[in-house]
């Protein structure tokens, strides 16, 4: 009850402040993959920062996305300032809100704390400047690190996202129904310890589940039932009556969560394709109109066109038409199929693969030099 309904996610461009208040559903990336597919050569290798940049201004060139996740963990970076550098190379290409998920320590939560303070104070950022994922270890266990990045987090008023990631057969029970209602029971424990501690700070409500494939016991994304289970979370966390986040799907999408993920990875969500982050853009914008409410008015039910048309005649002269047709939606790209294997590419759609090319050389704003400037003191002080 202490969770307030409203949270807000800061942005460099105010346009783009995100504010969750159910009145309608974001969309970020999808996040924390290992690997990525080499846009020039199109060879597998490990991430490296320029890859956090890249997707970021990929991203921020990508109108359907409105919050970018960590992609990828930058392994080019020493780990004890991974996440920071990955924070300000993220913020450095993207004017949209850049959500954290990789936080493990409170070191590093405190770090990002200094630097989002330095944003507010130079008036660069519209809202809470960061947000963090994380995630409560399925099933039933609070890992002590994350959990207090998480409340330093939850110290400073910045956003937490309390996530609950179980697969269904391997640490929750193999029912659709019983794996929800653990994510739900995780997240309520994730929330409650925050409020005791941090009453009011901003807590948003998330759940990701999914199924174990029988034979491997990896994540099985083909099971249909995992549409099922994303819109029985989003309508679980909207009963907290606080901000909802889940996978999306026309089903969930459905259901009006305040924010859904997806796109931009392969290989269960551990290689980064920037081709792919655009092929999943385009999906993306089907399946928002997919699950999007039709009205029906005069206008749309179009009783008077039909009079006017008549038996055996043709619609595609009428001013109704005229008005409507720009709202047909048709297929961009043909999706391929990618190979498994971290040793090759795979099979790519040459106008995806160019428009990625193009766009995630998209420019963005620089920040003002004397924020930067600052922002690299602070991470060189904390690496000293």
């Amino acid at each position: 009850g202490r969770a307030p309904r409203v949270a807000r996610l800061g942005t460099r461009n105010p346009s783009r402040e995100i504010v969750l208040d159910g009145s309608r559903t974001h969309v970020a990336t999808d996040g924390c993959g290992s690997h990525t597919l080499d846009l020039d050569s199109g060879r597998v290798r490990p991430a490296v920062l320029a890859d956090v940049a890249a997707s970021a201004r990929l991203t921020d060139a990508l109108g359907e996305y409105d919050v970018y996740w960590m992609m990828v963990s930058a392994y080019d970076v020493p780990r004890a300032s991974r996440v920071p550098r990955e924070y300000l190379a993220a913020l450095q290409n993207t004017t949209k809100h850049v959500q954290m998920i990789d936080v493990s320590r409170a070191s590093e939560a405190r770090l990002l704390v200094r630097m989002a303070r330095e944003l507010e104070d130079a008036g660069v950022m519209e809202g809470p400047p960061v947000s963090m994922l994380i995630s409560v270890v399925s099933p039933l266990r609070f890992e002590p690190d994350s959990t207090e990045a998480a409340l330093e987090f939850a110290a400073a008023g910045l956003p937490v996202v309390a996530c609950s990631m179980p697969i269904a057969g391997v640490t929750a029970p193999a029912t659709a129904q019983g794996m929800v209602l653990m994510a739900h029971t995780e997240i309520l424990g994730f929330t409650a310890l925050i409020q005791i501690l941090h009453p009011g700070a901003p807590v948003i409500y998330c759940a990701f589940p999914a199924f174990a494939d029988p034979r491997t016991g990896t994540i099985n994304y083909s099971d249909p039932r995992i549409f099922w289970a994303a819109a029985a979370a989003a309508q679980m966390g909207r009963t907290l009556d606080q901000p909802c986040f889940t996978s999306c799907n026309t089903s969930s999408l459905t259901v009006r969560p305040d924010m859904v993920d997806g796109g931009g990875l392969l290989e269960i969500s551990t290689l980064l394709s920037f081709e792919q982050l655009v092929l999943d853009h385009e999906s993306l914008r089907r399946t928002r109109a997919a699950a999007a409410p039709q009205a029906v008015t005069p206008e749309t039910l179009a009783v008077d066109v039909i009079r006017d048309i008549g038996p055996g005649g043709h619609f595609l002269a009428h001013r109704h038409t005229v008005r409507h047709i720009r709202e047909f939606i048709t297929q961009r790209f043909v999706e391929r199929e990618y190979p498994g294997g971290q040793d090759g590419g795979g099979a790519r759609d040459p106008d995806a693969w160019e428009q990625a090319g193009d766009e995630a050389r998209h420019r963005v704003e620089p920040l003002p030099p004397r924020v930067q400037a600052s922002l690299e003191d602070v991470i060189e002080s904390a690496a000293a």
